[in-house]
């Protein structure tokens, strides 16, 4: 598979920085990386252009790694939000990867690939929904439910994280899966790698499935038109 993973966070002059999420984000690229032995995945690393030429960087080369870096980051502000989303959506596409994660909880509108994010805060009512939309999300004016279901998968710290997106928000409960990650000391990264790689991997064949039964479904409709006419 070619998996994206956004590791943009990780640089400190990023302007969402969050010393917290970014030491997650770096533990969860080398330790999915350190349990791909055999190389049977590309991973495609997102980071901040202006980490370009950072020593930072090396621990991450790899035969099956590629660098890449989101363009113009720091204009962003400078940006209409719609360009922002176009601008980032373009570049996720032309990398035509498979499965596309954000450990930030980063959602790209308009972006037509799979996505899993991580969500390191759910909010719990109307107001703290559009501040989360705002702050996390580019500064997209869209509702905060319509947003997440963008999502193919969103991965939470605990069950409470994962009742709040379904009760109050609309997420059907399959979508959501609890991955607790507020110790990382605490954390299995074996077994964590694990569950990461098994659902990328239903994540790319769920959506091959549903693909293969839109043709079988268009076919049937087909079929019957033309037997309509005759």
């Amino acid at each position: 598979m070619r998996i994206g993973i956004d590791a943009h966070i990780i640089l400190k002059e990023h302007k969402r920085y969050n010393p917290k999420i970014a030491r997650y984000t770096e533990q969860l690229i080398t330790h999915l990386l350190q349990a791909d032995k055999k190389h049977e995945h590309t991973w495609v690393l997102f980071f901040d252009e202006r980490m370009k030429g950072s020593r930072k960087l090396k621990q991450f080369a790899g035969p099956n790694v590629e660098i890449k870096h989101f363009p113009f980051v720091q204009y962003r502000r400078y940006l209409p939000v719609f360009y922002s989303h176009m601008l980032i959506s373009s570049f996720l596409t032309g990398a035509r990867l498979q499965v596309f994660h954000s450990p930030e909880g980063l959602i790209p509108y308009l972006y037509p690939g799979k996505i899993v994010t991580t969500f390191h805060y759910v909010p719990t009512g109307k107001s703290e929904s559009n501040l989360f939309v705002r702050t996390f999300m580019l500064g997209a004016r869209i509702a905060f439910a319509q947003l997440c279901k963008r999502a193919r998968r969103i991965i939470v710290n605990t069950l409470e994280d994962k009742e709040s997106l379904v009760k109050l928000h609309g997420c059907p409960a399959a979508q959501v899966v609890v991955m607790e990650q507020d110790d990382l000391e605490r954390v299995d990264w074996t077994a964590r790698t694990g569950e990461l790689l098994r659902l990328y991997r239903q994540v790319a064949a769920g959506t091959a499935k549903r693909t293969t039964a839109s043709r079988a479904r268009a076919a049937v409709r087909g079929t019957s038109r033309r037997r309509g006419r005759q």
